[in-house]
């Protein structure tokens, strides 16, 4: 399979979850899109290969004050030494927002992560002390056990120097065996496939082993051959700091070359009108003029409008409740600007959903971050994917996210399942800056709907989407997880009888 071709189709996997149209209702209108003035008359310089992407900085947190020192009392009720300095749990952990395992879930903290002693409480039968996990919640305290060590979080995902992304990551080749373990791949056993086609990305273990001359590894699906593993390289775009880095002007817009290499302007707004200079795919250029299906970048400079991908500034929603920070998202554009209050201050490219339903215009929230998420299909698709370790997933509805995709390049182009795929530069930078921020330590993080980020998706027939309902996506949701237990029950029930009828013996008829 060519690359493009491999592209085009893993292009299209992204997201773990419905893709159920939006469950809306209406709310107020939102003033018409107004446009700053040009920042300064741009010169008429033409850039002949692609800009190395700007370094974008992740705002950093504030650093935390230092760790108090442990409660006495609560030394005293777990019985843990004098030299204890922290509390390290054991294993992955919820935090509660009350000591009380029927509180709402504030997200989820890893093992090894050494945390403050602080407060301790009675619980009940299920979970007899709790303790508080600064700098919020409360973990159970069957959990932790005492450390002399001072308190010490991670903040996660954890991406090696020189990385882009934190783990390898592969595409198994299509119709390649999966394998339990060494012993099925010796036995010739594979595991069965969810459904005919099977799309799988994967990261890879420590495991290896040779058999029958050829060399299986331990993947995030089970055991396959090294030669059905071909590794992706993550793409390296990165979108622009807007406060360090001023667009040419207001609007401006990215060259989006259909060949991802060039596109050659003309020097009047007409497609036979002499060639002109040569822009790179994904150049900074100003929107100077717009006539005639072409766009005026420089004097004497006109690129189809086809070709480019515009920024165009748009006035807040005008939600009550909501923080100061939000995101717009221009799917006719694919274009995405962050802005706090009135003032945008990041811009990239991204992939929304393929068919036009994937990532319906609506006003979302912020609801969630995982620093790596597992997204596959669901059992009603007619096709299975399964993507591993995705990083920096920012959600904002049931199965849709902000995320690093880095099995394509196609910011820009409509290129999903749903989710808004961004480079892994831009996604980190989202998951960041997005509030609120992720504690060190912390995998899972939830987040109210009640005064959260707000999310605007829309396009030119809903230049004014209405405000998503979460409260009917709660119900729909529940019914949703009912049918696919009941599927996979089924298709697990399909696949047991169909092992077990390979595995029968066939008896030859005496004549």
């Amino acid at each position: 399979m060519t690359r493009l071709a491999l592209a085009l189709v893993l292009g299209a996997v992204a997201c773990g979850g419905s893709r159920r149209p939006a469950a809306i209702v209406a709310d107020r209108e939102v003033p018409p899109p107004v446009e700053a003035a040009p920042l300064r008359d741009p010169a008429p310089a033409v850039p002949v290969a692609e800009p190395p992407p700007t370094p974008i900085t992740p705002p950093s947190p504030p650093a935390p004050p230092p760790p108090p020192s442990p409660n006495p009392a609560t030394l005293a009720k777990l019985e843990w030494p004098a030299t204890t300095r922290s509390f390290v749990l054991r294993r992955d952990a919820h935090a509660y927002a009350g000591p009380d395992l029927t509180a709402e879930v504030l997200g989820k903290i890893v093992a090894g992560t050494r945390l403050p002693v602080g407060d301790a409480v009675d619980g009940d039968k299920r979970c007899e002390v709790w303790l508080a996990a600064m700098p919020r919640g409360w973990v159970c305290a069957r959990h932790a056990k005492a450390s002399a060590e001072e308190p010490l979080a991670t903040t996660l995902p954890v991406v090696p120097p020189g990385h882009l992304v934190p783990k390898d990551y592969y595409n198994v080749a299509k119709g390649a065996a999966r394998y339990a373990n060494a012993d099925a791949v010796r036995a010739g056993t594979p595991l069965p496939e969810p459904k005919h086609k099977s799309t799988y990305m994967v990261t890879r273990d420590e495991g290896s082993v040779e058999i029958d001359g050829l060399d299986y590894v331990k993947t995030s699906v089970g055991w396959v051959a090294e030669t059905d593993l071909t590794s992706f390289r993550p793409s390296t775009f990165a979108g622009v700091d807007l406060v360090a880095t001023p667009p040419p002007a207001w609007p401006f817009a990215w060259v989006y070359a259909a060949d991802r290499k060039k596109v050659v302007a003309r020097t009047d707004a007409a497609k036979k009108a002499p060639k002109g200079a040569t822009f790179a795919h994904r150049a900074l250029v100003p929107v100077l003029e717009e006539r005639d299906g072409f766009v005026r970048v420089a004097d004497g400079q006109w690129i189809a409008r086809k070709d480019l991908r515009v920024a165009r500034t748009r006035p807040r929603p005008a939600i009550a409740d909501a923080h100061a920070k939000w995101i717009d998202l221009d799917r006719d554009e694919q274009v995405m600007i962050a802005y706090d209050g009135d003032t945008p201050v990041f811009a990239t490219l991204f992939s929304s959903g393929r068919r036009k339903n994937d990532t319906p215009p609506a006003i979302y929230r912020i609801r969630s971050k995982s620093a790596l998420t597992k997204m596959s299909a669901e059992e009603r698709e007619s096709s299975f994917y399964e993507v591993s370790e995705v990083p920096w997933a920012t959600r904002f509805r049931s199965g849709l996210y902000f995320h690093a995709a880095y099995w394509h390049d196609r910011f820009g182009q409509a290129n999903s399942h749903g989710c808004v795929n961004l480079s892994a530069a831009d996604a980190r930078w989202v998951y960041d800056w997005t509030e609120p921020v992720m504690p060190a330590g912390w995998s899972e993080l939830e987040v109210p709907a009640d005064g959260a980020m707000v999310v605007r998706v829309h396009d030119a027939r809903h230049p004014d989407p209405p405000v998503f309902d979460y409260v009917k996506e709660s119900v729909e949701r529940a019914k949703i997880r009912k049918r696919e237990e009941r599927l996979k029950r089924q298709r697990l029930a399909a696949e047991a009888e169909a092992a077990a009828a390979a595995a029968t013996p066939v008896v030859p008829v005496a004549p």
